[in-house]
């Protein structure tokens, strides 16, 4: 990333319920692995904001949601083990000159079993099967699980910032 760029920090509401359960775990021990992890977690979004690179992009594997838009950075308490946690987030160029990148958390979530991927994609509106061109084709609302409510999809612009944290 250009350095010159301003970064703007968006922390999305699920995102914000993700470090709230964190927290709460964390509170009852505050030498367990899930507070180290919070620790970790705080510290590697205080990195992001300032502009530290993710682990790797993601892609469309048939069997997960369409997150080809975002990047994950692995975390874990325990620097000597597999890291146990990813997190989920995209960086969103600006639309004109002299405006921020923002860089929007959206899930954290175990590593095991794709969590944060499966998070990231009902968060985003994203059910698993459909790529994002084909999302941008559906005329009709698609349903992210079974029995939620249908809803309207539209990735060609992105769902408008609910209410969270802002840094930047």
């Amino acid at each position: 990333m250009d350095r010159l760029h301003r970064i703007s920090f968006v922390v999305l509401p699920g995102f914000e319920d993700d470090l709230r359960a964190l927290h709460a775990v964390a509170e009852q021990d505050r030498h367990s692995p899930e507070s180290r992890l919070l620790r970790v977690v705080l510290n590697k979004l205080e990195h992001i904001a300032q502009g530290e690179r993710p682990t790797h992009s993601l892609a469309c594997p048939p069997e997960y949601p369409d997150l080809s838009d975002c990047v994950t950075t692995y975390v874990s308490p325990d620097q000597d083990r597999k890291p146990s946690h990813r997190l989920v987030w995209r960086e969103r160029m600006p639309d004109h000159p002299g405006q921020p990148i923002t860089r929007e958390m959206i899930a954290l979530g175990e590593r095991d079993a794709a969590q944060a991927y499966y998070l990231a994609g009902q968060r985003l509106g994203r059910p698993v099967g459909f790529t994002l061109a084909e999302l941008r084709k559906q005329r009709e609302p698609i349903a992210t699980s079974p029995g939620q409510r249908k809803r309207q999809v539209d990735v060609a612009e992105p769902p408008p910032a609910e209410p969270g944290f802002e840094w930047g």
